[in-house]
């Protein structure tokens, strides 16, 4: 199944991307309110604008976001080409390239918040880093990107070593090119009475290099004043085996997060994740305030949870 979405991802990165040269994949998917390549109906116009003005009362310039990039890689003479606008559900974003690189920035803060470097993936066919040499690249890097990195409460919820797949245009040949991407991949999420907060930090490093390959960088205000559940883990994982209506379950886990919808709107959770007898794992999020059924691993309105199951 994972092998199969990340196929899909690559395919519609390619059609994103087939008319910019040099253009790395790129590992967060935009929704594009409009773009170059389709256009929108009136009502759909209409009911984006209505959602992504919703937190967005003072968006930056262009100019001002390719001023940004240019300060958050300490190179003034970059000439980053902006190809597309979209919204994630923490916000719109201008998404820029540069080369083999790629950058999305806050149209609300003008904070480069993902960023990702395609010529530092090129290189990692071997296992030549340790995890703990690879762990220290990307806290260091995270350190000198992330305001307060180092006085945060992080989690860290991801540490594994994966494999993924990339396409590179090379303007000499006029072709796209197909390898194999392996990186270390760290995620730090922010933590506050034991509940997961939006706010985190992804580095992907290169296993063979320990250059980056990937950064994310998304700094949220905690809106809700209380992180107390009113329903229990038992009867969000029975919502969630509702959900799923499968049988045979061998292992349940539940924990607590905050999870972002529609342009910042702050909810408390349950992520509760289902594996079969046969191994398969199931991700149902659940209100934890009224038990209500919010989402599963693919609903892609729900940041960070879904974003992160379907990228990593």
């Amino acid at each position: 199944m994972k092998r199969t979405r990340i196929v899909c991802i690559v395919l519609a990165a390619i059609c994103l991307l087939a008319c910019l040269q040099g253009v790395g994949a790129m590992s967060i998917r935009l929704d594009p309110p409009a773009t170059s390549q389709g256009i929108m109906t009136a009502s759909a116009a209409s009911a984006y604008t209505a959602s992504a003005s919703a937190n967005d009362n003072y968006p930056i310039s262009m100019d001002q976001a390719k001023n940004n990039i240019r300060v958050f890689m300490g190179d003034l003479s970059l000439d980053p080409v902006l190809s597309t606008t979209g919204s994630l559900p923490i916000g719109n974003y201008y998404y820029f390239t540069a080369g083999n690189s790629t950058f999305l920035v806050n149209e609300n803060s003008g904070a480069v918040e993902f960023v990702h470097f395609g010529d530092n993936a090129r290189d990692s066919s071997s296992n030549v880093l340790t995890r703990d040499q690879a762990y220290a690249n990307a806290t260091a890097y995270a350190s000198g990107k992330f305001t307060d990195f180092s006085s945060k409460n992080w989690k860290l919820v991801f540490d594994q070593v994966d494999t993924n797949y990339e396409w590179y245009y090379n303007p000499d040949i006029d072709s796209w090119n197909y390898v194999t991407v392996n990186a270390y991949d760290f995620v730090f999420r922010e933590e506050k009475d034991n509940v997961l907060l939006p706010t985190l930090v992804h580095v992907s490093v290169n296993t063979k290099t320990g250059s980056i390959i990937d950064y994310w960088g998304v700094d949220r205000l905690l809106t809700l004043s209380n992180l107390e559940n009113t329903v229990s883990l038992s009867k969000a994982v029975a919502t969630a085996e509702d959900y799923v209506g499968t049988s045979g379950v061998e292992s349940t886990e539940g924990h607590r997060e905050v999870i972002t919808q529609y342009q910042n709107l702050e909810r408390l959770a349950w992520v509760i994740t289902l594996t079969e007898n046969g191994g398969y794992s199931y991700t149902v999020v659940v209100d934890a305030t009224d038990g209500s059924f919010i989402g599963s691993q693919y609903d892609d309105s729900i940041w960070p949870e879904a974003w992160l199951l379907y990228n990593l």
